[in-house]
């Protein structure tokens, strides 16, 4: 009989592999527009992966943390101001990495996770832009002035194209890196598929 840890366990390689992301996460938010322009988006990578491979408490601390410490030197510098409902949207992809992927390494779940990830966060951040009234383009509230809204996220897409992959590179990268390093180093650390999951 196998014997399986407990995502509360000390578990080296998710934490290396996360910490990795996350220190990527921290590069990527404090780089120039322009210069992350091309840069690959990591949030729903890493609050997917945290999820999947830590304890809950260790994956929103570490998810939410890097934006904390990222917010507050943004902050410092530029006088940007927190948006907290990020906080809320990188909570729920965590839950999402437990639910979908704390049980299966299965490849199409790992793209179903990022793809939904990024689609949470395209519409809830440009619903709040158009519930704003700092915006009077989006006056008054209509479907049509929401669908200028959605637009206008599309559009600013061409100015990050980085982000058109919606995380799925890094997280098809992380995803994979573990199930590798896990099988050759890290025995404890295999994903174990139990019945019915694919």
């Amino acid at each position: 009989m196998t014997e399986t840890r407990s995502k509360s366990d000390w578990q080296p390689l998710a934490l290396m592999l996360a910490a990795l992301l996350a220190g990527y996460a921290i590069l990527f938010r404090l780089m120039p527009f322009e210069t992350r322009a091309w840069a690959l988006w990591p949030f729903g990578a890493l609050a997917l992966y945290c999820g999947a491979r830590l304890s809950a408490s260790t994956a929103l601390l570490l998810t939410l943390g890097v934006v904390a410490i990222t917010d507050l030197l943004l902050y410092q510098w530029s006088h940007i101001m927190p948006n907290y409902l990020f906080y809320a949207i990188l909570g729920a992809t965590v839950l999402l990495g437990r639910g979908l992927l704390g049980k299966s390494f299965a490849w199409l779940r790992v793209g179903v996770g990022a793809i939904a990830s990024y689609a949470l966060f395209f519409f809830v951040s440009n619903f709040v832009s158009w519930l704003e009234p700092a915006l009077p383009e989006y006056l008054p509230r209509s479907l049509g002035t929401l669908m200028l809204a959605y637009r206008n996220g599309l559009d600013f897409l061409r100015y990050q194209p980085g982000q058109l992959d919606c995380g799925l590179l890094l997280s098809f990268g992380v995803f994979g890196l573990h199930t590798y390093l896990a099988k050759a180093y890290f025995p404890a650390e295999q994903v174990v598929v139990t019945k019915g999951t694919t």
